[in-house]
């Protein structure tokens, strides 16, 4: 365990060695008992040891990071010191905190302080996780105090959500309706977000535990569909066929051929500014902020095709010819106000139903796109760059999805052993085939 002596700046800080196992541990020079503990994860932690009514305590200060700077926790380190001093618990405030804390509180208290400390999360996914908090954790635990949840309290709750208990159907608005589910999918997906807010509350000192974390859940099932060159190709024409007749707007005809012909995602297109736009160099250049994997993998490149180009040079035209107020900012511009244009789910249901491509969703144009590639030779290291996975083992699900060119191994494997047994112009089966003499 690595003990250093230092005054803890944001320097001393940022360059603290990160262990393999242990932790490394720098003193503060200036206020005795202050200390940066760094974790083999790479989180680094301010605490601080002292002496409790002759007892030996270690008093948490708080995560490095929004809020705690290395001057506000020494601060805070100071005063928990100046307390201990006098015969009192520095922890005392905070073990009370955590012991009224509700599962209710913490996700009030996650929603509205986390997205500061988790800048590379999506808006969008925070919304995601809004809803999956307020929808089936908060019904189900929310007036229980969170350090008292056990872990067979959290099973509990993740088995109801897949049973269905937390499912309802409401109207919200006038003309709204908020239709919730449960299942499997959804109970996966909320243990997975509750388990990241105990997490995050451990980090700043709200809760002890975190009895999401191991739950052990059913595998996922994997619904795999895509399309195959045929079906892409009814797909294209039913847009065209739709647009022609003025079923579907240009708008989302060109949104559905571009999500086609890019893998790119559904929030990605809609969403596509002007100024993200480098035709010079045949790409989209969408900031971090635009991305699923954010900070993870900075800036994402979205090759384009020349088909891509064709739509938005001919979209750049029709925006440039229109007035400043309308089109210039995004390259689907919504039907009226302002912002993208959004609805693409019901247009993409008109094109599924003429184009008879029944279960098809949005996202398979993704997964299309991936398993043309797969087709067409491309490795696994370049699909991963086309689809801007932050993870090779994301893009390691494309490797057998294509039905294509496995079936083409198959046909010149059985070419090759049937080769020398045609008779007539016709195959005959090996087994029929004629046998040598004397066996």
């Amino acid at each position: 365990m690595p003990a250093l002596k230092s005054k803890i700046t944001k320097r001393t800080v940022d360059g603290a060695r990160v262990p393999t196992a242990g932790e490394t541990r720098i003193w503060d020079t200036e206020v005795r008992g202050f200390v940066l503990r760094v974790y083999p994860s790479g989180r680094k932690v301010y605490a601080l040891k002292c002496r409790v009514n002759g007892r030996q305590h270690i008093h948490t200060v708080g995560v490095h990071g929004s809020p705690w700077t290395p001057d506000q926790a020494r601060a805070a380190a100071a005063e928990a010191l100046r307390r201990a001093n006098h015969g009192e618990d520095p922890s005392a405030a905070k073990k009370a905190a955590r012991e009224a804390l509700t599962v209710g509180d913490l996700i009030g208290r996650y929603l509205a302080d986390g997205p500061a400390t988790k800048l590379a999360k999506r808006e969008s996914t925070w919304k995601i996780d809004a809803a999956n908090l307020n929808r089936h954790v908060r019904p189900i635990l929310g007036g229980k105090v969170a350090n008292a949840v056990t872990k067979a309290d959290a099973t509990r709750a993740v088995r109801d959500i897949a049973s269905g208990k937390t499912a309802i159907d409401e109207k919200t608005k006038p003309r709204g309706r908020a239709r919730v589910t449960g299942g499997e999918a959804t109970a996966r997906r909320t243990a997975a977000v509750a388990s990241a807010m105990f997490v995050w509350g451990m980090e700043h000192g709200l809760v002890g535990i975190n009895p999401f974390g191991g739950i052990k859940l059913g595998r996922a099932s994997v619904r795999e569909r895509f399309l195959s060159r045929e079906e892409a190709g009814r797909f294209l024409d039913a847009i065209a066929d739709l647009q022609g007749k003025f079923l579907l707007s240009e708008t989302f005809a060109d949104a559905l051929r571009l999500l086609l012909l890019t893998g790119a995602r559904k929030t990605e297109i809609l969403g596509l500014r002007w100024s993200e736009v480098d035709q010079l160099r045949n790409v989209l250049i969408l900031p971090p902020e635009r991305t699923k994997a954010g900070g993870k993998t900075g800036e994402r490149r979205i090759s384009l095709s020349a088909p891509a180009l064709e739509i938005l040079s001919r979209r750049r035209a029709t925006s440039d010819a229109e007035t400043p107020a309308r089109g210039s900012l995004f390259v689907f511009p919504a039907a009226r106000g302002e912002g993208h244009a959004i609805g693409l789910r019901r247009a993409f249901a008109k094109v599924r139903a003429k184009a008879n491509l029944e279960g098809l969703r949005i996202h398979d144009l993704r997964h299309s796109f991936a398993s043309f590639a797969v087709a067409d030779g491309a490795s696994l290291f370049l699909i991963g760059k086309l689809l801007g996975h932050a993870s090779a083992r994301t893009t390691e699900r494309y490797a057998h999805l294509s039905n294509d060119p496995l079936q083409d191994a198959a046909d010149q494997i059985g070419r090759r052993i049937m080769g020398g047994t045609k008779q007539g112009g016709e195959v005959i089966p090996l087994a029929t085939a004629s046998a040598p003499q004397g066996t």
